[in-house]
């Protein structure tokens, strides 16, 4: 849907002006081009272009050069669009908060539906493995039922007030995929929002570390699960695929279920 950058600087702006810390739009932009640079707050994916952006933004500049080639293809060639991700770059955690399931999942062995889903567990149907979810303060994760036509889905919960962090370091489920490079592939999934408000936010997919789609509450209606297609063609393997809920309405509910990954 191409959301990314128009609802995180519209939503992160509005966040630093109720608090009293209006940013420049032109200084900071919560866009594409940051979540491309710093894409995980990982120390290892983190410290290298922070250390470029430690000097870049001490003088004009007129090229954007020295930054790792990922964020090439969402920050382009402009300057401008360097200087506001380095401005802007969030804090480094040293890791990333994990929870456990909160339902008990059937002890049964999953199967891959459809066979050739190179997803594991992506109907949540086995509890949270080999997903790796990541939350914020004032959210949760569960696996929750019903899902989408079938026992268990993944739910994020906004339970608090809403912080920096909703915007910059999104809550998060990922996993790594085994691809064949080359190989063009369609990724489905079936997204739940329970609300439609201009605050309620989106889920964003980033695929190994770039963002390229969004879903938000009033795309499809909200109240019921829907459809959402991905096509894509890894250059590496293996790939990861993660889910970003970028949430700005206290409370919410927003599911995912029914995750798959085929060849084209």
């Amino acid at each position: 849907m191409g959301k990314y950058e128009l609802l995180s600087s519209l939503v992160l702006g509005a966040w630093f002006f109720l608090n009293g810390s209006l940013v420049s739009a032109a200084q900071c932009n919560a866009d594409n081009c940051l979540r491309a640079l710093f894409p995980t707050p990982s120390p290892a994916v983190y410290s290298f272009d922070a250390s470029v952006c430690a000097t870049y933004i001490t003088t004009v500049n007129t090229v954007a050069t020295g930054f790792a080639s990922r964020a090439s293809a969402a920050c382009g060639s402009s300057p401008a669009r360097y200087s506001s991700a380095c401005s802007c770059r969030p804090p480094l955690q040293s890791t990333m908060t994990t929870k456990t399931s909160t339902t008990t999942a059937p002890t049964t062995t999953c199967v891959p539906t459809p066979a050739n889903n190179i997803v594991r567990n992506g109907g949540f149907e086995c509890g949270l493995a080999p997903w790796i979810a990541a939350d914020i303060p004032n959210s949760r994760h569960s696996i929750v039922s019903p899902g989408d036509a079938s026992a268990f889905a993944y739910q994020y919960e906004q339970v608090g007030p809403i912080t920096e962090d909703n915007y910059q370091r999104p809550a998060s489920v990922n996993q790594d995929l085994i691809v064949t490079v080359g190989q063009k592939y369609v990724l489905k999934f079936r997204t739940f929002f329970d609300k439609c408000t201009q605050s309620e936010g989106f889920v964003g997919v980033m695929l190994n570390y770039s963002p390229v789609y969004t879903v938000d509450a009033c795309d499809f209606g909200a109240g019921a699960f829907k459809d959402n297609t991905v096509s894509f063609t890894p250059t590496v393997s293996p790939f990861n695929l993660r889910f970003e809920f970028i949430i700005a309405e206290n409370p919410a509910q927003v599911k995912i279920d029914n995750v798959v990954v085929v060849p084209a």
